[in-house]
């Protein structure tokens, strides 16, 4: 991937569609740098932020991985700013790389729950010893069955640093809501008030009488 050292603003940057960032290293000096969004995007993509690959700034060449990446809120697939770490050969990496469930579908079309309680492991490996994942197959897990850290099986050169008795995954019966039971309605009594005839005023009783 090329890269070139950054002059401009990072507003006039991002307007030519270009990501700022900085490289560095331990046999480096910090530089700024800027490149373009969708060679980032293409190298990101395939190597993640685990992954060593080869930058050219000028005419020179640097071995290099991506330890951090800003990207857009709303926008995932566009970068605001890269660091890119320069490595040699002798150096030790550490990552934390994410699990790739396989066969999740399998499990839960069994009508079982799959609950992942850690996503990520964290390892060490040397300089081109990196992958971008790691592939976990739990087609065949059934209810209590878990998945730990010592039960997956690591690309060779790939060291745990990580507690190996962690739980990573476990499956569980999908539980279903319990309907309320319907309150009975009680029957209602409606009271009908009861209207009194008025008594005759004493004048017409009188009347009456005559």
């Amino acid at each position: 991937m090329k890269i070139e050292k950054r002059t401009d603003r990072l507003r006039i940057v991002r307007k030519m569609n270009k990501v700022p960032g900085v490289l560095f290293g331990k046999s480096i000096t910090p530089v700024s740098i800027q490149v373009d969004e969708l060679e980032l995007q293409d190298i990101y993509w395939k190597n993640g932020k685990t992954q060593t690959f080869i930058v050219k700034l000028g005419k020179e060449s640097h071995q290099v991985y991506i330890k951090d990446i800003q990207k857009d809120i709303v926008n995932r697939n566009h970068f605001l700013s890269v660091e890119l770490l320069k490595v040699t050969k002798d150096d030790i990496i550490s990552a934390k790389l994410p699990l790739h469930i396989i066969g999740r579908d399998v499990v839960e079309r069994e009508g079982f729950l799959v609950q992942v309680i850690e996503d990520v492991i964290e390892v060490e490996y040397a300089v081109g010893k990196g992958v971008s994942r790691i592939d976990v197959d739990i087609s065949n897990m059934k209810v209590k069955d878990t998945l730990h850290i010592r039960d997956v099986q690591l690309p060779e050169g790939i060291k745990v640093v990580d507690d190996v008795d962690k739980l990573l995954i476990q499956v569980a019966e999908q539980r279903i809501a319990e309907e309320e039971p319907e309150e009975e309605e009680e029957d209602v009594v409606i009271e009908i008030p009861v209207v009194e005839e008025p008594k005759p005023k004493q004048k017409d009783k009188e009347d009456n009488k005559r």
